[in-house]
């Protein structure tokens, strides 16, 4: 959707009576796509999926009539139909798999109707931004021949990927006890501030900060621990340019703390209020996993032995900035009838363990897992 201004709700009704099916997809066979949200991030994965072999757009959908266009020019090799109802695209029986970038509160009614009309589904986080939504994706995906990939693209960085292996699998550090992780910047400009669609700071429409934002990190954090959470316990609040309790307006402050199933705990935080000049806490993205034997930085790919040798350095310096792949792995497992990295299971943990921050944060006490009411 685009982030310029605000766009109509998309029609949203029953998916009863979609017609559809797909098959596996051998690795001569064309992979018809359907593009369903063209917006900012619609466009990029519209110009990946141009870029993948043996792939055609064959339909785009979306609300916006300029974006239409713009995305209809932009794939107009393979001369895609228009559309402005998602569900009309899912009765089209030349489309394999669709892709999802439309707003949030979108995205788990859209993926579990395209998962009943049998298509692959590459859809953006998060899958939902209720415990319920999450629940029906879930369900959806276990009665569907197809499968859902989630984009959660920092599972499709190899470097990440590597470093996370040695962390679990060489036990590098040892034991992992505590994760401590962050991401702060400076507060957005008023313009910048203004330009947001108004779903975006809709806290009922995207889930709030912690769920449509977040959700990456938390991911990350997820992964590196092997395990999900149980419990957490925050706080946070819209602090400018006047404090707002949370729950209302999208929050730009806000501090989590998780334990997880295997007892080891995350302390999380992300502040749109770090200055520039503040250097003692760099600001920016990053992770640190402790354990018995070392720490590790996730993000700058450096080992600290707890015993005071030499750090080493766990990934080419010049590999930090690699880019994800996770659409060409997408069209990857179509074709070999294979699960994705970050399937519905990590999907709907993601959600979930943004969901329940965000739940301990506006109840202000301690909130578990098990009140989500979702199995996962």
């Amino acid at each position: 959707m685009s982030e310029r201004k605000e766009r109509r709700d998309f029609l949203i009704g029953s998916a009863a009576a979609l017609i559809g099916s797909t098959a596996w997809a051998a690795p001569d066979r064309e992979i018809r796509t359907a593009m369903v949200g063209v917006g900012l991030r619609g466009t990029n994965l519209l110009s990946q999926v141009l870029q993948q072999p043996n792939v055609k757009v064959t339909a785009i959908c979306d609300t916006d009539a300029k974006a239409r266009d713009k995305a209809q020019g932009t794939a107009r090799r393979d001369n895609p139909r228009s559309f402005t109802d998602y569900r009309q695209v899912l009765e089209l029986n030349d489309v394999d798999a669709v892709m999802i970038a439309t707003p949030c509160y979108l995205h788990a009614e859209m993926a579990a109707a395209s998962l009943t009309a049998g298509k692959y589904v590459y859809c953006e986080k998060p899958v939902g931004i209720t415990p319920e939504q999450v629940d029906n994706v879930l369900k959806a995906a276990a009665r569907s021949k197809s499968f859902l990939q989630i984009g959660q693209q920092l599972r499709y960085v190899q470097p990440l990927r590597d470093v996370i292996r040695k962390i679990q699998e060489d036990k590098i550090i040892g034991e992992e006890f505590v994760i401590k992780a962050q991401r702060h910047s400076t507060p957005p400009s008023p313009a910048a501030e203004q330009a947001r669609p108004e779903w975006y700071k809709d806290v009922k429409r995207s889930g709030d900060l912690i769920v449509e934002n977040a959700v990456h990190n938390l991911d990350v954090c997820n992964w590196v621990a092997g395990s999900r959470p149980v419990s957490a316990y925050g706080h946070g609040k819209k602090y400018f340019p006047t404090p707002i309790p949370a729950g209302t307006l999208m929050m730009d402050g806000f501090s989590v703390e998780y334990i997880y199933e295997n007892d080891m705990h995350l302390d999380y935080s992300q502040l749109y209020m770090h200055p520039k000049s503040l250097k003692v806490l760099p600001g920016g993205q990053w992770y640190m996993i402790f354990g018995s034997k070392g720490t590790v930085d996730l993000t700058e790919g450096v080992l600290y032995p707890l015993d005071g040798s030499e750090p080493q350095q766990l990934m080419r310096p010049e590999d930090r900035g690699e880019k994800e792949n996770a659409t060409s792995e997408f069209y990857r497992c179509i074709r070999e009838n294979s699960k994705p990295f970050a399937d519905v299971k990590v999907a709907a943990t993601a959600a979930l363990t943004a969901i329940l921050g965000r739940e301990a944060i506006y109840k202000r006490r301690s909130v578990t897992w098990n009140e989500l009411g979702v199995k996962v």
